[in-house]
């Protein structure tokens, strides 16, 4: 399958190479248009699989182009590039049918991040399969149960976990394994929301709320419909919208900033969260009435570093995955990526892997993905376990015992030194982990 082709739709030169070169380093196909007449001809010779426009042009705007397009070759993505000015227009045309928008300056990495998922998407008939995408370990299956039952119900649903170890993906599949998945999932970063336009943007404003008011448009809650509201970040919602979603979710009612007609929510919530709730509710920083609302089935995931058993499965299939939208069918990995993926820590945890692979099969010599490429900055070189067997002279064997060793004292730990916990941490049975403790010579402690 060929890499996901982009139009662009930027009349500045600067902004618009630099989108140009970042997103085809990133292995997306990448055609730039400098005008909306441009746009018109390059859309007539190639549909692109997303366009990427701003809104404003020198010969025109991009939503003649978006509706252009959608008129004579029907819908593809659209997200907006908009200035503070725009953004009544821009949720407009949201509504009107085009994914999204960002607002300038945006954040080039989230943008990617939002790109990689669509062709994700598209990839995958932008439909759910129905299978898990939280792989064949234990520990994930369970995850993947829990958020299967959860789908079956209404209750809110809050997930825990650090940045990067997908939230979103696992919102994203409760809502397809749900009643619901028809209808709209509509994701909101509450960190991300400007503060000065965060009540509009959740609630929606009527004509003349506020100066710059235009005209009405529907907020978050609105565009969720009986779909579901994905509040991703929860924890750093501003005090004055926690009180308002509060509200909402206790009577299901809401209004629009400056409007008297009271409206009815009738989407399900799933929040997400990469903070503790519980210590920000203990420092007065999230309201406990809140928390209680939404904290009614909780479930963590795991950071990558917590289930290594999980790396091999991932790089051969997010390899395969980079390797086939880009033209590089028969992309091998070899032991050196294998062993510096298992030694390094992985902080950004899953967005991290991804970003690695996308980036050293774009880059790398098209045949076989090496350490090297995983890690151009050396990476994982200082994360080397510990014992003493790990050194220059080792075999691989005594490598992959040495790191094994070290996850599961670790896990150990975690699990103040229950064999029981410290199994699901690590996604195994308890059995395998008393086998693995004997032979490596680890006591119940870790030591």
């Amino acid at each position: 399958m060929s890499a996901i082709r982009i139009l662009v739709v930027e009349d500045d030169e600067t902004l618009g190479l630099s989108l140009r070169q970042r997103l085809e380093l990133e292995g997306f196909v990448v055609r730039w248009a400098r005008s909306a007449g441009e746009a018109h001809a390059a859309l007539q010779e190639a549909a692109p699989d997303v366009i990427l426009s701003d809104i404003r042009l020198p010969d025109g705007d991009g939503e003649s182009v978006m509706r252009r397009h959608f008129a004579n070759f029907g819908m593809v993505p659209v997200i907006f590039m908009t200035a503070y000015g725009d953004i009544d227009q821009a949720v407009r045309l949201v509504r009107d049918g085009a994914l999204d928008y960002v607002s300038k300056p945006f954040d080039l990495d989230a943008l990617v991040e939002t790109l990689r998922g669509i062709g994700s998407r598209q990839m995958a008939g932008g439909a759910s399969s129905g299978t898990s995408p939280f792989g064949a370990s234990a520990a994930m299956q369970a995850i993947a149960t829990t958020l299967q039952r959860a789908a079956q119900t209404d209750l809110p649903v809050l997930l825990l976990g650090e940045t990067g170890t997908g939230k979103e993906v696992a919102a994203r599949y409760v809502h397809e394994a749900g009643s619901r998945k028809d209808l709209p999932f509509v994701p909101v970063n509450c960190g991300a929301l400007p503060h000065e336009l965060a009540d509009s943007l959740l609630f929606g404003h009527e004509k003349g709320a506020f100066t710059g008011a235009t005209a009405a448009h529907c907020g978050f809650l609105e565009e969720a419909a009986g779909g579901t509201l994905f509040l991703d970040e929860i924890g750093d919602l501003a005090p004055i919208l926690q009180v308002k979603l509060l509200r909402v979710l206790e009577t299901r009612e809401y209004r629009r900033l400056g409007g008297s007609q009271t409206r009815t929510f009738d989407a399900r919530v799933v929040c997400a969260t990469n903070k503790d709730l519980q210590a920000l509710v203990a420092s007065e920083a999230f309201r406990e009435d809140l928390w209680f609302r939404i904290n009614v089935i909780t479930c963590r995931l795991p950071p990558l570093r917590e289930r290594r058993e999980q790396l091999a499965e991932l790089l051969d299939s997010l390899v395969a995955g980079a390797a086939t939208r880009m033209g590089r069918v028969h992309m091998a990995i070899d032991e050196t990526a294998r062993l510096a993926a298992a030694r390094y820590a992985w902080p950004g945890n899953i967005r991290e892997l991804i970003n690695r692979i996308e980036r050293a099969v774009a880059l790398g010599d098209g045949h076989t993905l090496t350490a090297a490429d995983l890690f151009p900055d050396g990476g994982p070189s200082g994360e080397a376990p510990s014992d003493g067997n790990a050194g220059a002279e080792a075999s691989l064997s005594d490598v992959r015992d040495a790191a094994e060793r070290q996850h599961i004292v670790a896990a150990l730990a975690r699990a103040a030194g229950s064999p029981k916990d410290a199994a699901s941490i690590l996604g195994i049975s308890r059995t395998t982990l008393w086998e693995k403790m004997r032979r490596l010579k680890i006591g119940s402690h870790g030591d």
